[in-house]
């Protein structure tokens, strides 16, 4: 067994792509340590998610119907993206980019800056690492993966 200590979001993203990844190319004893990884990462992940929801939630602007101007801001994007018909918009775009400037941009910078120091965190779990050839078999199973999550994963979960 082996004690890390990394930041809470860094282990919330290794979670994150642990819980979707495929095993498939590893033996049956490194699929259990990659198992027993991921469980040992839940909940942290789990208990960064609520904060994040928490944070979100009782941030909202009380001031304005927030849900439901941001639920036409969506549909505004979507039909600007999809080069559909504008004059079916729930709104205009002056309306669209005031929410987004100066709604949308302070709550979400809001919530970053709630979020921050419990997502700079470091905390420690206990792990069975994985051999650099087991990891290497990891990330063969896993070929949509790029270099930046092999790296993040890697100095995670290898010895």
């Amino acid at each position: 067994m082996k004690k890390i200590k990394f930041k809470t979001e860094e282990l919330h993203n290794a979670y994150m792509i642990l819980s979707a990844a495929k095993f498939t190319k590893l033996g049956d004893a490194d699929k259990i340590k990659v198992w027993k990884i991921a469980r040992a990462l839940k909940p942290i992940s789990t208990k960064f998610e609520d904060d994040n929801k928490s944070a979100a939630e009782t941030l909202k602007p009380k001031d304005c119907d927030f849900d439901a101007t941001f639920a036409k801001v969506q549909e505004f994007e979507n039909i600007m993206r999809s080069g559909g018909d504008m004059s079916k918009a729930p709104m205009g775009a002056a309306e669209h980019d005031a929410f987004i400037k100066n709604v949308w941009q302070p709550y979400n910078k809001l919530v970053a800056d709630a979020i921050k120091p419990i997502a700079e965190t470091e905390v420690e779990v206990e792990i069975e690492p994985l051999s650099e050839e087991a990891f290497g078999l990891l990330m063969a199973s896993n070929d949509n993966w790029v270099m930046g999550t092999a790296i993040a994963l890697a100095d995670i979960m290898t010895e």
